[in-house]
């Protein structure tokens, strides 16, 4: 009874050694798609089926003012943000539909400091190599503008959907 006790010992002892670079493995992928996310200029929202928020980067915290504690597992158009959302309705619904084609939309926004600013916003469908569309992606990048130019304080729309 007591060789099975040890023998049982040890198999949990490689179990948990397995878990343990598992789990750093896991942790090494996080970070560096945290850095990647990070390093991108525009704010990206990656949206599951039922288009609730599972991804809001660094820079969409700065754009919206929203956290990303605060954003994710929200439903994306009921967020209160300067963002027109509900506009993206259609876009988003074409992703999620199977579209494959990257969707772009130009909205007139207000940034977390209350500026107008204008936003182009690319949708993308979120794809695995096995088939279907489990989400989207939505990459929300300001527009600059030429020093003099007025901010659009009208929302425009590429979409004609």
């Amino acid at each position: 009874m007591n060789e099975e006790l040890h023998s049982t010992n040890d198999e949990l002892q490689t179990i948990n050694d397995e878990l343990r670079d598992r789990t750093a493995e896991l942790d090494n992928v996080n970070a560096f798609m945290e850095a990647i996310l990070t390093s991108l200029r525009a704010g990206v929202a990656v949206l599951n089926r039922e288009m609730r928020v599972r991804v809001w980067n660094r820079r969409a915290e700065d754009l919206w003012g929203l956290r990303p504690e605060e954003a994710i597992g929200q439903h994306f158009l009921n967020l209160d943000i300067g963002l027109p959302t509900e506009r993206l309705r259609p876009m988003i619904r074409r992703l999620l539909n199977g579209e494959l084609q990257p969707q772009e939309m130009r909205l007139g926004a207000v940034n977390r400091r209350g500026r107008t600013i204008e936003v182009r916003v690319v949708g993308s469908p979120l794809a695995f190599d096995g088939g279907g569309t489990p989400g989207a992606i939505l990459v929300m990048d300001p527009i600059d503008l030429p020093l003099g130019e007025p901010t659009p304080a009208i929302s425009r729309s590429s979409d004609s959907a």
